[in-house]
């Protein structure tokens, strides 16, 4: 009897705690769901942009994937904290200035840049000028990317002397040797999963 009625006081309860349990994991399962599929719906959006970029300003295709999956996982309305914006995380008031200067172009309004193809083509641009600049080096595509991360100012500490100079161990700003190196494993990977006729 005394059985009984304890088994049929925490009954309910217990009902109570499964239908909490069940509800948590549907919100989870959605919400990783959604998350889940947004990014891999946006990852390939860009492709035809990305490619046509990466053929103008001569950039392996999937180097320039790589950053806009570092810089904003294919957000093209991400913002950050300093002003950047865009796919490619573009400040206004440097790369899309000197992109701007360099075209002979006006940017009216910073709204411009969130557009997608202006966004990579102002990115790529300014990816390509950086690796231009490093093109002697063993690790250009290493130094090109802490440029586009910290500024040529900001990288000078960690410049090699020699030209097949270690790069990623000598950065001293942990930002950006985590930048440099998710975007190279990155790079790395989507070049061996790139179909043979690329």
């Amino acid at each position: 009897m005394y059985q009984r009625v304890i088994h049929h006081r925490y009954r309910g309860k217990r009902f109570g705690i499964l239908i909490l349990i069940l509800t948590a994991v549907i919100f989870i399962t959605w919400g990783l769901g959604r998350v889940t599929y947004d990014y891999f719906f946006r990852k390939n959006t860009y492709d035809a942009l990305i490619k046509e970029a990466a053929r103008k300003y001569c950039i392996d295709s999937c180097l320039l994937k790589a950053v806009i999956w570092k810089e904003s996982r294919f957000n093209p309305n991400a913002k950050g904290s300093s002003g950047e914006v865009g796919l490619m995380q573009i400040r206004p008031s440097t790369a899309a200035k000197e992109w701007a200067e360099f075209n002979h172009v006006d940017i009216e309004a910073e709204g411009i840049l969130f557009y997608p193809r202006v966004n990579i083509d102002i990115g790529a641009w300014y990816l390509s000028r950086a690796l231009k600049r490093w093109e002697k080096y063993e690790h250009r595509e290493e130094l090109a990317l802490s440029e586009y991360n910290a500024g040529l100012k900001g990288m000078s500490s960690w410049r090699p002397k020699e030209y097949n100079g270690e790069v990623l161990s000598k950065i001293r700003i942990k930002s950006t040797k985590l930048y440099v190196s998710d975007i190279m494993k990155k790079y790395n990977q989507s070049i061996l999963d790139r179909p043979a006729e690329e």
